[in-house]
């Protein structure tokens, strides 16, 4: 007599449960590592769009860092404005509708945020938001010496606009604007504090090094 072999119910369960058990464990890994990936790829954009941004200013410019225009805080604002597609400019010291809130934006390790509130922003098409300031900066954000003694003014770049994390190191990085050499991501000399106890500012170099999100 032929009999048909099955799955008994509790056997059918047990195997949900095992599949169940398993994606719990890595669907929110996979999830992670997607979302490091588009903030990746959102540095590396950044990175471009403000370098070009910066070159193609030369041209009415002269030379990064000779000319009173780039002395001019105004004068560079509206320059890099004229070079991007940006969906919202906000009004000169009122860019919260522009870019996170100091008081909102923290540092790998949990910590508050080290930066205040900028002059100047927008938010680009695409959905990042930059930041710009050429106020007086005692930080040294991984850059060396030289370059800190010759900066010109720091953009922050927020590569997913509003949405979360609102984390320097995930999501917030800094890039300075140096006379003769045009755009240094912070961390280019110095990445100590691009780890999860620290602070996160000093991540872009080291992003735009790895093309990966892996802090420890």
């Amino acid at each position: 007599m032929k009999t048909n072999k099955a799955f008994t119910l509790a056997e059918v369960l047990v195997t949900l449960m095992i599949i169940g058990v398993i994606a719990a464990i890595t669907i929110p890994t996979l999830n992670q590592n997607i979302r490091d990936n588009q903030l990746v790829a959102g540095v590396l954009k950044a990175d471009s769009v403000l370098s070009q941004a910066i070159d193609r200013m030369k041209i009415d410019f002269g030379p990064i860092g000779f000319g009173s225009k780039w002395n001019n805080a105004d004068e560079v604002w509206n320059g890099f404005v004229a070079q991007v597609n940006a969906a919202k400019v906000c009004p000169k010291n009122d860019n919260d509708e522009c870019f996170i809130p100091a008081s909102k934006a923290k540092g790998l390790n949990k910590s508050a945020s080290g930066h205040s509130n900028k002059p100047y922003a927008l938010i680009t098409a695409d959905g990042m938001a930059y930041t710009y300031s050429q106020s007086s900066w005692a930080g040294t954000y991984g850059i060396s010496a030289n370059d800190e003694k010759n900066q010109l003014g720091r953009f922050i770049v927020d590569v997913n606009g509003p949405k979360g994390p609102n984390t320097f190191g995930r999501d917030i990085f800094w890039f300075i604007l140096v006379k003769g050499k045009g755009i240094i991501p912070a961390g280019m000399d110095n990445t100590n504090n691009c780890k999860l106890s620290g602070t996160g500012e000093t991540c872009a170099a080291l992003i735009l090094k790895e093309k990966k999100m892996n802090y420890r």
